[in-house]
């Protein structure tokens, strides 16, 4: 998949492996959703998803809905981004 590069001003192909190897290296995976998603609780709704590391082992992703960050962060084990983390789905990744 296409992803593009903020800092370094370039496209990349990568593929999800790809994507945890530069959260794991200190990047930010930002995923801009087709539609707005909302939880199964529908307490949060959001269209952007931000995806970095803490310790190269856990995982936080914060959201952004219309332009607005918001203050609901959830927190992933390695082993949950095979359930969470879907840059397949999105209709744009950036990295930054």
């Amino acid at each position: 998949m296409k992803a593009y590069d903020t800092v370094n001003k370039k496209e990349l192909e990568v593929d999800r492996k790809g994507l945890v190897d530069l959260m794991v290296n200190n990047r930010e995976v930002i995923l801009v959703l087709p539609e707005k998603k909302t939880d199964e609780d529908g307490y949060l709704t959001w269209d952007v998803e931000r995806w970095t590391t803490v310790d190269g082992r856990r995982f936080i992703r914060c959201y952004e809905l219309e332009g607005r960050v918001l203050r609901d962060s959830t927190a992933h084990n390695l082993y949950d981004l095979d359930n969470d983390f879907a840059p397949e789905k999105a209709k744009e990744v950036k990295i930054g």
